[in-house]
């Protein structure tokens, strides 16, 4: 069975969301922590509009390098909506 993908969403105010429910970065890091402990290798997905919230995107995407997390993909753009 495949790890179910984990949707990171940042939006244009700089709110992260996990799987489109809002954390701060502690929670989100908890939440990955323990995905990990479960599931090693989940894939994640780091959605965000890089040029609003780039600072943002690079503190998450530092986040996932610290936990090991391997399967990353950066979706970047406008987000539609």
């Amino acid at each position: 069975e495949k790890p179910k993908t984990k949707a990171i969403t940042i939006d244009p105010s700089g709110q992260v969301f996990l799987d489109a429910y809002p954390v701060t970065m502690a929670e989100l890091e908890d939440r990955l922590r323990t995905e990990r402990a479960t599931t090693p290798d989940f894939p994640v997905i780091v959605r965000g509009d890089a040029q609003v919230q780039y600072a943002r995107v690079v503190e998450v995407l530092d986040l996932l390098r610290r936990l090991e997390l391997a399967q990353v993909g950066l979706v970047t753009g406008k987000a539609q909506g």
